[in-house]
Formats: structure tokens, sequence, C-alpha cells
């Protein structure tokens, strides 16, 4: 009996090795003696992806050159070939897995892992794919939850439909890929753009999101708004008293002022004082999304950077399994972080009282755990001195959050106090902090709405006389709050609310649009780059652009994976989407405008000059004249130019008086430089 366990890549088959027993190193595989399996056990791995589909051309010569007439391109059967970096890999995994009477699927435990494993199968002989086969399927890579995983093996049956998903995936993105990339490319290049246009299935609705956030934001027209409030002034403080109504004219605001009689402080009492104690649970605990999000805000951690992290976290045990979307544990979880929590609170260097010991529904719930229970640190304690300063972030601010669910929740008063003018309502709020609770260890977030009711409010009694002195303010309307990672791709982020893309995907798609100079950061926050709003102007009218074509997708491919969809009826969908838009497209232009902005869109604009920094030159044209063009060198006379002087020649026509350049004769002299009909002369100075 020869069992063959295939993990992912390198360092997590030295992992599982390592948790079974002792092991002998081979060529692309250990050998391991184990009392947990039986018989001789061989452990092999896959680096990341041995497998994947052919390129265009392999499917005949006429795909060689990217050509209109060769889409929609819809072959009939789709070809996988062994990728040619890591071929050697393959060969000794295929070695191992063709002799093998067990075959354990030990990839990540999630779709992408299935497809990893399943890819590689597929380029084995039909031994191979009729060898019976076994799935780990684990949330940590603690030696102990190694050992209970291989020990508890699930049948490879329960989690076939995720591989049939996650192909389904792959083979529709291609094709979209494929035919879409190629067709606006060339459509691009038509029109004198170089470079390649990728589109996606799930990229370009984001990069939708994103241009049409920018454009929401930059016509948005300011308005100005009034609205009426009473100052009271009670105990020597003076409380605010606010009604909700705005008013969008003056003549609106004095209007309403007349009708309820409100030109004067007027002597009334107050109508009702309501006091109610409420709590605050601590934060929910943190799924992919959520730690993200928290990272993005935090330390203006790009999503990207964060997976990566967690990933790391998860391969040194310390962490659980990264690519959740759920954010709740079962009772088996529960019970070990409690079992260690005062380790934690050492690590962490904290400390609060340990008031909910038991589990509660917010945060434990065995029967909503399906695949993958919330990111959690394991019973695998760190010496954060060993962790560099984003790995410590990142544990540190999972490990609290974590362990926030054992304290007091945060208490306080919160009291209403409602006053009646003539027929309108005032309102002042306060709020009384009792227990703080957890709030001790990790702040509240409060937003400016709840700051303001977060105000100590003096003691009013129902029926007591006051004098409520009206006041008016003016406001104004506020834009659109610009995109950021987190607001993108985070946990409750536009992507999540649409059902574009998976957790374990978003941060990727972001990173692609942002790699394909789609869309740029700036301080967190998402802009489109003029190729960005170019591809937004070709796709935003047919469904490829379309965010909610893409959700409908999203949603029947996870159907798939529960076994109540099929690959079939959606790769017939796709490739009938693909038919049909590229025959529409094929009837569209691009706009002329439009193309010159993304040609200009690597120039920058300095006084009259469009100017594009090159390796040696700054390249030069006025912008009535963008094609006639002048080149400013970047070193002259042995003399570099800075980018402070190449403005002041633009911009003036003249820099300030340089030191240091050298004549050909190897003479040091001094000199201001002139820029006249696109020409640089010297002028010197005037002698003393």
């Amino acid at each position: 009996m020869k069992t063959v366990i295939l993990a992912e890549k390198p360092d997590q088959a030295k992992k599982y090795a390592d948790a079974l027993g002792t092991i002998k190193k081979g060529k692309g595989f250990f050998e391991v003696t184990t009392n947990i399996l039986d018989g001789d056990v061989i452990v092999t791995w896959g680096v990341g992806h041995l497998v994947g589909l052919a390129s265009m051309d392999k499917y005949g010569d006429q795909y060689k050159k990217w050509k209109m007439e060769n889409l929609p391109f819809q072959p009939k059967k789709m070809i996988y070939e062994v990728n040619s970096n890591t071929k050697d890999q393959f060969y000794n995994v295929k070695g191992q897995l063709e002799q093998a009477d067990l075959i354990v699927v030990a990839t990540d435990p999630d779709r992408e892992g299935e497809n990893i494993a399943y890819s590689i199968f597929s380029k084995c002989s039909s031994k191979v794919q009729k060898t019976p086969k076994k799935r780990l399927w684990i949330n940590s890579m603690v030696e102990k939850e190694i050992q209970r995983g291989f020990k508890n093996l699930l049948d490879s049956r329960e989690t076939y439909n995720y591989y049939i998903e996650a192909q389904t995936r792959q083979i529709s993105d291609y094709l979209v890929g494929m035919n879409f990339t190629q067709f606006f490319s060339l459509l691009a290049k038509s029109k004198g753009l170089k470079g390649v246009y990728s589109l996606g299935r799930v990229q370009t609705p984001c990069n939708s999101l994103v241009v049409q956030n920018d454009l929401d934001i930059k016509n948005f027209k300011e308005e100005t708004f009034y609205k009426i409030f009473g100052k009271v002034i009670k105990a020597k403080k003076t409380v605010k008293f606010i009604n909700e109504t705005k008013y969008l004219t003056k003549e609106e605001l004095e209007s309403a002022i007349k009708k309820h009689n409100l030109e004067q402080p007027i002597t009334t009492s107050i109508l009702s004082v309501k006091k109610e104690v409420k709590s605050k649970k601590a934060p929910k605990l943190f799924n992919l999304g959520g730690i993200q999000s928290y990272a993005n805000k935090k330390w203006k951690y790009s999503l990207d950077k964060s997976l990566k992290i967690i990933q790391s976290l998860y391969l040194e045990g310390y962490l659980s399994y990264p690519r959740t979307d759920c954010d709740l544990i079962t009772t088996n979880e529960f019970e070990y972080l409690k079992m260690n929590l005062e380790s934690y609170k050492q690590v962490l260097g904290i400390s609060f009282e340990n008031a909910n010991m038991n589990p509660r529904k917010e945060y434990v719930n065995n029967d909503k755990v399906l695949e993958h229970y919330v990111i959690i640190p394991t019973e695998k304690i760190p010496n954060l001195t060993t962790l560099d300063e984003a790995q410590r972030n990142i544990y540190e601010a999972v490990a609290k959050n974590t362990i926030l669910m054992f304290a007091d929740d945060y208490t306080y008063e919160s009291t209403t106090v409602k006053i009646n003018i003539n027929d309108l309502e005032f309102t002042a709020k306060g709020n009384v902090p009792k227990n703080p609770g957890w709030t001790k260890v990790e702040p509240l977030e409060v937003d400016e709405k709840d700051k303001e009711n977060m105000v100590l409010l003096p003691s009013f009694s129902e029926g007591e006389i006051i004098q409520f002195n009206p006041k008016t303010e003016e406001g104004k309307t506020k834009p659109p709050t610009r995109l950021t990672e987190a607001s993108l791709g985070g946990k409750g982020g536009l992507m999540d609310k649409l059902g574009l893309g998976t957790p374990a995907t978003r941060s990727t798609i972001i990173k692609t649009l942002i790699d394909r100079e789609y869309i740029y950061v700036e301080k967190t926050k998402l802009y489109p780059t003029e190729k960005g709003i170019l591809l937004y102007d070709l796709t935003k009218d047919i469904l490829l652009g379309s965010p909610e074509m893409t959700a409908k997708w999203e949603e029947y491919l996870q159907k798939i994976g529960k076994g109540t969809g099929t690959q079939g009826v959606f790769l017939n969908n796709i490739k009938n989407f693909i038919c049909s838009t590229l025959n529409e497209l094929k009837k569209k232009d691009i706009s002329s405008a439009k193309v010159e902005q993304v040609k200009n869109s690597d120039k920058k604009e300095i006084g009259n000059y469009l100017v594009k920094e090159e390796s040696k030159v700054y390249k030069c044209s006025t912008i009535e004249s963008p094609n006639e063009h002048f080149v400013i060198f970047k070193n002259i006379s042995g003399k570099k130019l800075s980018t402070s002087q190449v403005k002041q020649l633009l911009e003036k026509g003249k820099t300030s008086l340089i030191k240091g350049f050298t004549s050909k004769t190897g003479k040091k002299f001094d000199a201001y430089l002139i820029l006249q009909a696109g020409q640089l002369k010297f002028e010197f100075p005037t002698k003393k």
C-alpha cells in the first residue's frame, strides 16, 4: 500500500511531512515514516499551477498572430499544458502519482486548491484518474491540526464540486479575457495606441466602478441648505437642540421661521426625556475582507499585501486559514481560544476582565460554519520579536480582535430630550459611558454623527420650563466619498455588496487593475487613469462592463460548487455572450478625443507645453501643436538638469544661474539656460 500526498507548495509539504513523522528527502518528494497512515507514505508538491490552460497559438497556426478574423475564439475542447518553468517538478509529481494506491489531495483547502490538484491529475495516465482519493481539509498549519486532519480525511467526492466550480471560472475567465483583450487591443492599435488592453470577467466591471465613482465626484454640484436649531442654557452648559428638516432656499427657511413663530427666544417646556442603558458587543471576528479593510485604514496596506502577510502567518502556523468569508467559529475553536486566553493577553501586553466566557451567537455558531471558520490565532503563539513589522501588526490585530469577545460589553446611558415648538420638533442627544468594557483595549469607532451624540447633557425633566433661543445654520451637501481599496474590495465594500469576485480573489483583481495601469492609488484612494477611462467608455454600454451581470455569473458559479448548477450551462451562456457582444462591438468605434487623452496621459502640462520624460531627454511639444516636438537633454555640458530647472525653462523661458558647466576643452563655466523657438542657448552673466 503506497499513499501519495499532494501538497500545493514546498513549504506546505514540509509542514505535512514533519507533522506526520520522520522524513527522508527525495527528488521532489519526502519519504515519511508515520503511524498515522498505513503503508509507504510519500509527500510531494506542486509549485502553484504546474498545469494550466494553453495559450491560443497551441490551438492552431492561425492563432499565432492576433487577428480580428479569429474572433470569436471558442475551441470545442480546452487544451491544458505543463508549465515549462516547473516541468521538472511536474514529472517528479507524476512519477509518484503513477505508483500510488491512494492519493491524498492536500493542496490549499479551497476551490483553487482543488483546481490545482485535478489539473495535475488531468496530465497523468488514466491509472491516476482511477486511483482512490481522499481529501485533507484543515483550518490551520499547527502540527496537532495537521495530524487531526490526516486521521480524519474526507472522501474526495465531498469537495469535488469545488474543482468543477473553479475549473468553470478558470475557463470562462480565459475565454472572456482572450476574446475581448484581443479585440480591444487590435481596435486600440488601429487608432495608434500602443500596448495590450487587457479585459476580464471581473476586472472590467471593477474598473467601471472606479471610473463611475470618479465621474460622480467630478460631476457633483454642491448645494447649500439651511437648518433651524436652538440653544438652551442649563447648569452653565449650552445644549444644542436640532431639527432635521433641510430648507433648500433662504425663502423656505424664512417662511418656516414665520410659520412656527421662531423669530425670537421662546419660553417652552420639555416634551419628553428618554434615558436608556445600551450596550455594544466587541466587533465581529475578522474574515479576510475584514482584516484587509482594517489594515488598509490603519496602516495603508494594500489588500494584496495584507493577504500575503496573513498567508505567511498561516504557513508559519500562527493564524488559521486566511481565504474565508465566514465571520464565525465553532465551539471547538472557542474552547481552545478560552484555554489560551491568558497567553494571548500576555503576548499582546493587554489586560481586561474575562466577563464573557460562554459562547455567544455573534461569534460562535456551529451550524453556520461550513467550509472554513474565521481568521483567528492558533494555539501556536509566536515570539513577536521574530516577526517583521507588518507581520506583527497583522498578528496583533487578529489576536486582539479575537480575544475581545471574552471582554465585557461597552455600556453607556443614552439620553434623548425632545421639545415641540409650534408643531416643530427639536431633539438633543447625549451618551454617558457607564462601563468601558472592551473599549479600554480597542477604541470605539465613531462617525461624525455619533460624535454629536456623545456629548454629556445636563439633567432635564419632563415638563421643565426652559428658554429656547432659535438659531439658523448653513450647510453644504457633500460629494460622494472616493473609493479606497478597503471600500472597493474589503468587507462590506462595493465588490462584496455586488457579489463581484470572492474574498480570495478581490485583492488580486484590484492589483491587476493597478498593474495594468487602469487605476492608481494615492494615499489609499483609487483614481482612474486615462487608459481606464477609455476602457470604461468602450465597455460601459455592454454587459462586460456591468457589475450586475458579473454578480449573476458569480452567483451561478457558486451553485456549481454546491452541486445545483452545471458547467455546461454556464460555459454555453458565456460563449453565447462572447459571440453576441463581439458582433455588437464590431459596429462601434473609439472616441478620437479619448484616444488623444490616452496618448497624452504620460505627459505633464508645464506652462504652455506638454512634457514626456524619457531616459535621456524631456520630449516637449506645445499644447497648440502636440505633434511638433523638441527635446531638452537631461545632461548638458556635464551638468544634469533638475526638474525645477526644466520647469523654469518651460514656464519662464530662462533658468536661474547654473554653476559648474564644463566646456569641450574641460573648462568650467556658469551660465543661464534660455529657450527660444525650441532651441536651448547659454546666456552668460554680465561681468562686474
